[in-house]
């Protein structure tokens, strides 16, 4: 799977930009605060649907704007996939994958396997085998959907106790 190009609308410090990649090496270069891990930031929002580091959707828009938008473009096995995920205030969030919305979000889980390790991740060492375990969960579940499936199930099982 190769990213080809990723155009952001409204997403974190970003209005409108978009980045066209090369098939081999990419490396984001700029001073403090330009925006370089609100791309990447952009990038994981393709693959699971959600932010790696902001648990609240909303505040992903940009300030003072209603919505934001996070268009991918990649190669996969010689297609071309589009991957769109938008979400505007006082609405559910959309994932299209090619132009069609998923009914579920956990049916895109894995579609773009990605793994990203930030310094906060210093707590697979430092902290309890529960922050291990859920970093692990998140692996696995990119690869094996009834793994996530029963994960999902199981989740909702102790919340409900």
């Amino acid at each position: 799977m190769i990213l080809k190009t990723l155009s952001l609308l409204n997403y974190k410090n970003f209005d409108s930009c978009s980045f066209n990649f090369d098939d081999n090496i990419n490396c984001l270069v700029g001073k403090n605060g330009v925006g370089k891990t609100n791309i990447l930031d952009a990038i994981y929002h393709l693959s699971y649907g959600k932010s790696y580091f902001n648990p609240v959707a909303t505040q992903n828009i940009k300030h003072n704007e209603d919505f934001f938008v996070v268009d991918g473009e990649y190669e996969k096995s010689g297609r071309k996939e589009k991957i769109v995920v938008s979400l505007k205030k006082g609405q559910k969030k959309i994932i299209k994958r090619n132009g069609k919305a998923y009914d579920k979000f956990s049916d895109h889980i894995g579609f773009l396997p990605l793994v990203i390790i930030s310094p906060a991740d210093r707590d697979l060492i430092t902290e309890g085998s529960d922050v291990r375990r859920k970093f692990i969960d998140s692996i696995i579940s990119q690869s094996d959907k009834a793994y996530l499936d029963t994960l999902i199930k199981y989740n909702k099982v102790l919340v409900q106790r």
